[in-house]
């Protein structure tokens, strides 16, 4: 059995990286403000993003968005737009304090032409986002020299390495999935229980491991007792529990998880030594030596208006979808692989599991080989946010009765930390 690594933003938020959309945006206005402030006073400033007027003598302190509307107020001036997508995520940071800046390119997509007099042409909209993603693109790569660079020098001291490396628990599994493996165990010892029993062999020949095991159960309902100890806190002293494989499917464009590839690191008794470590950076990576340029737009499939966009018959509409982007590397080819190679548990570091991502969530969860899915939440002093993730993992269901069966209860679900 397999296990996948999925890991969010929120993943590399637990580490300390500022790689919010929030942190992005008061990046990308820094920025902008020190461009202005070094242009020449009483002159007016304009770039691919902002228009200013006449540029102030004098400034609020700080090189942020707040010091640059209230010194331009000062002086009677407000910022032009010359990029509008800028202004709407702008204004929705400044509002709700939070942003989702691919979810609002898939709003302002649909309202092209959806809405007679939309804000944006499809051509205008595209050309904002790009000016953008090549902002963010920059800004993460900057991120990850500076933070993780330092992290792997210094060594992280969280206990998500333990979690990532620990054997399986059956508990967290489908009900058919626990009977297989019952019946794969059952299968292993039922001819040394018949050969012990008809007089073939002494309990001294059988090997020690098997001797554990067979000490523990009754031989009359072994089947039942395999299945039992199975599912206890002891099974990994019968069984071997370990994934064959791991994969590390990263959502983000950093490489953050290169903090846990050594597998050696969380692993003390050597049991690791023959099991695979992959990694796929399924939306590119910011490290331009990957060869995996980043994929950042929208990819629900799902949501019934992208059915409208397709009959447009415009493949402009479909620059920044997702699902076609992944065709441009072999990178989703090869989680297709992964996935069709086996069973496979599923843990979530720091993914919202929103709908940006729903027809590749979809895709993982519903498989028939997916057996497990165990998110880790952010608890708070008042408060977790289990229940907002498994509500955002029900919309990448078609099948609900499915999903309650594969999703891992809270009680036996854990913090990030």
């Amino acid at each position: 059995m397999n296990r996948i690594i999925l890991i969010g933003n929120g993943f590399d938020l637990a580490h300390k990286f500022p790689t919010s959309y929030h942190n992005f945006i008061d990046y990308l206005w820094e920025k902008i403000c020190k461009e202005v402030q070094a242009a020449e006073v009483d002159t007016s400033f304009s770039n691919k993003y902002i228009s200013v007027s006449r540029v102030p003598r004098q400034w609020f302190p700080g090189h942020n968005y707040e010091a640059l509307v209230k010194s331009l107020q000062y002086i009677g001036k407000n910022i032009s737009y010359n990029n509008r997508f800028l202004e709407i995520i702008t204004d929705k940071k400044n509002l709700k304090n939070w942003v989702d800046i691919e979810n609002e390119y898939y709003q302002l997509l649909k309202e092209t032409f959806k809405i007679v007099k939309s804000k944006f042409s499809i051509e205008d909209l595209n050309r904002q986002f790009e000016f953008i993603k090549t902002e963010l693109n920059e800004y993460l790569l900057n991120v990850e020299n500076e933070y993780l660079e330092k992290l792997i020098l210094t060594g992280v001291t969280n206990d998500i390495g333990p979690k990532i490396y620990c054997p399986f628990k059956l508990r967290d599994f489908t009900e058919n999935s626990i009977n297989e493996k019952a019946n794969v165990e059952y299968d292993k010892i039922k001819p040394i229980i018949d050969d012990l029993e008809n007089g073939n062999i002494t309990f001294e020949e059988i090997a020690p491991d098997k001797q554990r095991l067979i000490s523990r159960i009754s031989t009359k309902r072994t089947k039942q007792e395999l299945r039992k100890l199975l599912l206890s806190d002891t099974a990994v002293d019968y069984f071997d529990l370990l994934p064959e494989s791991i994969l590390f499917l990263n959502f983000n464009y950093t490489s953050s998880e290169r903090l846990y590839l050594n597998k050696n690191d969380y692993d003390h008794f050597g049991n690791y030594t023959d099991k695979n470590v992959e990694v796929i950076h399924i939306h590119g990576s910011v490290d331009t030596s990957h060869s995996n340029p980043i994929i950042f737009g929208f990819g629900d499939e799902l949501d019934d208006d992208y059915k409208e966009i397709e009959k447009l018959e415009n493949n402009v509409y479909l620059d920044n979808i997702k699902s076609i982007k992944y065709l441009e590397t072999e990178n989703y080819k090869n989680l297709l692989q992964f996935i069709n190679s086996g069973k496979y548990q599923i843990l979530l570091f720091g993914h919202s599991c929103g709908t940006s991502d729903r027809t590749l969530l979809n895709t993982l969860f519903e498989n028939n080989n997916c057996v497990s899915i165990k998110p880790f939440f952010y608890e708070w002093t008042n408060g977790n946010n289990y229940s907002d993730i498994i509500r955002n993992i029900s919309r990448s269901f078609n099948n609900k009765a499915i999903m309650r069966d594969k999703v891992v209860n809270k009680k036996y679900c854990d913090n990030i930390s």
